[in-house]
């Protein structure tokens, strides 16, 4: 085969749709490239076939080859990437570990204004029981945080800060917009305290002190 010639059956890139793989690494996450294809900034955290495609392309390997090294078979990653079937986040790691990018290239472009818990956990490869162990709280609750369903305190901000390797700040803008989002979808949530961060749209609901609760005696009882 001579020096430079695509390899036989491989996808020929055409310029403007290498450009289209730039994706741009952000704090959050990842925002549209130079492309400006609108598509991307669907709701994200998902993988995206057409960048895993051609990230695999560029790696020079088939689906099979990859499929091997990340010990899945060709038919399950070919389902990846038409888009047909979503990897766990740790395939995903998997998958970026074998073509030697972030996992973040790998992802759905996400706007930045609407990132959320969720979308920082899987940048940083975790699932919802990792970061649960992270934190020492049991996955429900963290999942209900997640969700924007239950409050989350400075020091929760902190402790999730640190295991997802980014800023407080982004921890609890990303915590606002999925509780803002829950909101607009009508799912219900737990009231805010006023140790809970929150947006100033939403005050805090005072703990109520309703005094002691009555003797009630028990059957039996003298």
């Amino acid at each position: 085969m001579p020096p430079g010639a695509p390899h036989p059956g491989r996808l020929l890139l055409h310029p403007t749709a290498m450009r289209q793989a730039v994706v741009t690494v952000h704090p959050f996450g990842v925002i549209p490239g130079p492309s400006g294809d609108r598509q991307g900034m669907a709701r994200g955290y998902t993988i995206d076939p057409i960048r895993l495609r051609l990230t695999r392309v560029r790696a020079d390997l088939t689906q099979t080859e990859l499929a091997e090294l990340i010990g899945a078979t060709g038919p399950q990653l070919s389902t990846y990437e038409r888009g047909h079937a979503q990897p766990s986040v740790k395939t995903i790691q998997r998958l970026a570990a074998a073509l030697d990018v972030d996992p973040v290239d790998l992802l759905t472009p996400v706007d930045p204004a609407q990132v959320t818990l969720a979308d920082l956990r899987v940048r940083a490869s975790l699932n919802q029981a990792d970061i649960a162990a992270s934190v020492a709280i049991n996955d429900r609750n963290y999942s209900a945080i997640e969700r924007g369903e239950l409050g989350l305190t400075p020091a929760m901000a902190d402790q999730l800060a640190a295991a997802l390797h980014v800023k407080p700040g982004h921890v609890i803008t990303a915590y606002l917009n999925a509780r803002r989002q829950r909101q607009q979808r009508g799912a219900p949530v737990a009231p805010l305290r006023e140790n809970h961060v929150r947006s100033p749209d939403e005050p805090p609901v005072p703990y109520r002190n309703r005094g002691p609760r009555p003797f009630t005696p028990p059957p039996g009882y003298e």
